[in-house]
């Protein structure tokens, strides 16, 4: 039988469940910035912990699955996110040849992270505000300096970091200000894979901004995506581009 949530912190206004994704790729080379894990991802953490424990797996097997399966997992968001990576051609910066393998035997090339790594809800619903609302709560502003931050001291100094949404990208902006990781290990911004309607297919340019119904949200949004798009095929365009003259230089040594 599933156990209820268990409450790590509550400020009276938000409420912080534990979920099991301590774990850390050192090794990662692409880190993926959400905001904070939500009621599915405590649900379903708790289904495979459940699971696991009967298998007799041990701690740090635990940890790893979860981490893997779960944090960035479900069914309204590892399609999407697998979409988006593969259409911008990420995977192929860190050495896989399709984002599906990041999350198989790839694994240790990825590292997800939140900027509130314990599910933080507010009335019921997940954390959904900026990262200026974040840092003016006490609570919320511990859990992101003590375990985000100090979560990205220990991934390798040349990862690359891409931010799902708008308040991951201003958490990972501030960490390049305040010296935690470089300036230029920041790929860009993705929308949150898990968001309804047609977000991710205006991101992607499948859908125009003319063909979009009147009553559709994304409308008011275009803007921004269209400079998070801009933004990020050029990152990734420059850091290919310095991957290939580095490959060059190394074939010219040795030759």
């Amino acid at each position: 039988m599933i156990a209820h949530p268990v409450i790590v912190d509550n400020d009276g206004t938000y409420v912080m469940s534990y979920v099991p994704f301590e774990h850390v790729n050192a090794t990662a080379r692409l880190v993926l910035v959400s905001t904070t894990p939500g009621h599915m991802h405590v649900r379903l953490a708790a289904e495979l912990t459940e699971a696991l424990l009967r298998a007799h797996a041990p701690g740090r097997i635990l940890q790893l699955e979860n981490k893997r399966q779960i944090e960035l997992g479900g069914p309204l968001v590892r399609p999407n996110l697998i979409r988006m990576l593969d259409h911008f051609g990420i995977p192929g910066l860190v050495g896989a040849e399709r984002a599906t393998v990041l999350w198989e035997d790839g694994f240790h090339l990825l590292q997800p992270l939140a900027l509130l790594p314990q599910a933080t809800m507010r009335r019921g619903l997940a954390f959904d505000g900026t990262l200026e609302a974040l840092l003016a709560v006490p609570m919320l502003r511990r859990a992101f300096e003590a375990q985000f931050l100090e979560r990205l001291t220990r991934v390798r100094d040349d990862a690359l970091y891409l931010a799902l949404g708008r308040t991951a990208w201003a958490g990972l902006c501030h960490a390049a200000e305040t010296g935690v990781i470089g300036a230029g290990q920041l790929l860009g911004m993705m929308p949150v894979p898990a968001r309804a309607g047609s977000m991710v297919r205006y991101f992607l340019g499948e859908i125009s901004a003319a063909k979009l119904s009147p009553k559709d949200p994304v409308r008011h949004r275009t803007a921004w995506l269209d400079a998070a798009r801009r933004e990020l095929i050029e990152n990734v365009r420059r850091h290919r581009q310095a991957q290939s003259g580095a490959a060059t230089g190394a074939a010219t040594a040795a030759a």
